[in-house]
């Protein structure tokens, strides 16, 4: 909001009004980076007012100074309703060419969508936002990058707009990114005979608890596991961001709100016995965008080129806390190295009586992959088979979802996400903030 013929002395006898309105449970948040009016006893002649319907949230004059060093801000009003209204009004002489004011307002509380705010740096001495001054946004990495294909570099216009390179005005935002572990993964053995993960190594790993499973972050505001996962729990307690998960870790760590559970429309209805694990894919969308660090960030998804089809021989990482070799379920982190294998030999694993070997479907939707030592167990399900980018090595991508297998420690089935890219994608816009 501009003063009338900002930057320049505004005019005498001026009277104008800005309405603020923003959606209804949210408040808002007022704040003025320049400030120059002539000043008077109780701002009585010149003066900018804040209002809430009859009541008046402020009014300033004169020249104020930055409320804190290294802020840009000269006074701020925050409400909680959802409506201002700001007036101007001068008298008869601007007698010191006074400039007026500048004032920002933005929309506060839930927040609308999963964006962390972008930083502000100024490429000059000065704070001011006047034409043509020139700014960089950065995000905070590396967690977010800009979405932006340019390095962030806009001008005041003298349109009164921030433009970029190419005199667009659609300013960037911080998107998450995805598949890089802040802690590089050690070439290791399995979860069912595998080592310790180390803080950071799978930080899209996500907790299932009662029953207890796993799953994976694929944006600050979704996550994937296997739809078996839910079949016991719809409304399951969810936890990211862990190494441990004893009882004096849960207590400390606080769950993640979930809002809408998304199982696969082809998924079938639990049975006694199940023997069939086709479409065991599910997801889950939080109630708030987490914030990603160290411990907390997303796997991507596959590719739609052929690329992201793992084929025989390659080799990909499976964490989890689910049962061990010594029949325990693990209190820390374990996590494997082991390589896609053909559907052949899944199919040739001999279950333990009285399972029949027989009985069980075996899908295009499925990986399977192991090296008949170790593998993912029971507590294990809806966590990652992760495999390095095709196109980028310093990332990884969800490959599979730990699905089912005829016996532990030897091989197992995972989802194939890449055949359900377009399903995810598809709830994921149509549930978009």
């Amino acid at each position: 909001i501009l003063s009338p013929n900002y930057p320049q002395a505004y005019p005498n006898n001026a009277l104008e009004s800005w309405e603020i309105r923003v959606p209804p449970g949210y408040g808002i948040r007022l704040y003025f980076t320049h400030l120059d009016i002539e000043p008077s006893q109780n701002c009585e002649h010149d003066f900018v007012k804040v209002m809430s319907g009859s009541r008046v949230e402020g009014q300033l004059c004169g020249q104020k100074t930055k409320q804190y060093p290294g802020s840009h801000i000269l006074e701020e009003f925050n409400v909680s309703y959802n409506n201002l209204t700001v007036t101007f009004q001068s008298d008869l002489s601007n007698e010191g060419s006074f400039t007026g004011f500048v004032a920002y307002y933005i929309a506060v509380g839930k927040p609308l969508a999963a964006i962390w705010f972008v930083a502000v740096i100024y490429l000059a001495e000065s704070e001011e936002t006047h034409y043509p001054a020139t700014i960089r946004y950065v995000c905070n990495e590396p967690y977010y990058t800009l979405n932006s294909i340019g390095c962030g570099i806009y001008r005041c216009a003298a349109s009164g707009k921030w433009v970029d390179e190419e005199e667009k005005t659609e300013l960037p935002v911080c998107v998450p990114v995805c598949g890089v572990p802040h802690t590089p993964v050690e070439e290791t053995g399995r979860i069912f005979g595998g080592v310790f993960a180390k803080s950071g190594n799978f930080p899209w790993q996500i907790y299932f608890y009662n029953p207890r499973g796993g799953g994976a972050l694929i944006s600050d505001h979704w996550i994937v596991t296997a739809a078996q996962v839910l079949d016991e729990n719809p409304n399951p307690t969810v936890y990211a961001g862990l190494l441990f998960v004893g009882p004096n870790a849960l207590r400390e760590a606080s769950p993640i709100e979930v809002d809408n559970v998304f199982i696969h429309p082809n998924w079938t209805t639990a049975t006694e016995h199940r023997t069939n694990f086709d479409n065991d894919i599910a997801l889950l969308r939080l109630k708030k965008p987490m914030t990603l660090g160290p411990t907390i960030s997303p796997v991507c998804l596959p590719g739609t080129s052929s690329d992201y089809d793992p084929q025989t021989g390659t080799l990909g990482f499976v964490a989890g806390w689910g049962r061990t070799e010594i029949k325990r379920t693990s209190m820390k982190l374990k996590a494997v190295k082991i390589p896609v294998k053909k559907m052949d030999v899944c199919r040739r694993v001999k279950p333990d009586p009285p399972a029949d070997m027989l009985t069980y479907i075996f899908t295009d939707n499925m990986i399977c992959a192991g090296d008949g030592r170790q593998d993912s167990c029971q507590g294990d399900s809806g966590g990652a088979y992760v495999i390095q980018d095709p196109h980028n090595e310093t990332r990884y991508y969800v490959a599979g979802l730990v699905s089912w297998g005829l016996k532990c420690g030897t091989y197992g089935l995972y989802t194939k996400v890449a055949n359900y890219v377009d399903w995810i994608v598809e709830i994921m816009n149509q549930y978009k903030d």
